[in-house]
C-alpha cells in the first residue's frame, strides 16, 4: 500500500483585466509574491492561455506608464503635506527621500509589471 497521499493541485485562471490591476498597484506585490510562492510550492497552477499573455503584453507600457503616474500623484501629495505641515527640522531631509524615490518611480513601475508577468513555469497552453 502506498502511503503518500495525492494532493490537489488547483488550477486558477485570472483574466487579463485582473492581471492589468495587480500590475498597476504596487501595493499588490505581496500578492504577486504569494501568488508566485504557491506555484512554486505546486499548490496552484495558473491556466494561461495565449490570449491572456498577448492582451497582457500589448497593455504592458501603459500599466508601467499608470503606475508610475499613480505612484507619482501620491508622493506628490505627501510632498505637498510635508511642506506645510512638516516639522521645519527635518522637513528638508525627508523632502530629498522623496524625492529620491519619486525618480526611482520608473524602475518600480517596471518591477510591478515584470513580477506580475511571470508565469511561474506556467506554459501557454496553461499547463505546468
Amino acid at each position: 500500500m502506498n502511503n503518500r497521499r495525492k494532493t490537489r493541485v488547483f488550477e486558477i485562471l485570472i483574466d487579463t483585466c485582473v492581471w492589468l490591476d495587480l500590475a498597476k498597484d504596487y501595493q499588490q506585490q505581496p500578492i504577486l509574491a504569494a501568488l508566485e510562492e504557491l506555484i512554486r510550492q505546486g499548490d496552484i497552477s495558473l491556466l494561461l492561455p495565449r490570449t491572456v499573455i498577448d492582451e497582457f503584453s500589448r497593455n504592458k507600457a501603459r500599466v508601467i506608464e499608470e503606475s508610475g503616474r499613480s505612484l507619482s500623484g501620491t508622493l506628490k501629495r505627501v510632498k505637498e503635506a510635508v511642506e506645510k505641515f512638516g516639522d521645519p527640522r527635518k522637513k528638508q531631509r525627508v523632502l530629498q527621500e522623496l524625492n529620491d524615490v519619486d525618480h526611482r518611480i520608473p524602475t518600480l513601475g517596471s518591477t510591478a509589471v515584470n513580477a506580475s508577468s511571470c508565469t511561474g513555469g506556467v506554459n501557454a497552453a496553461g499547463r505546468t
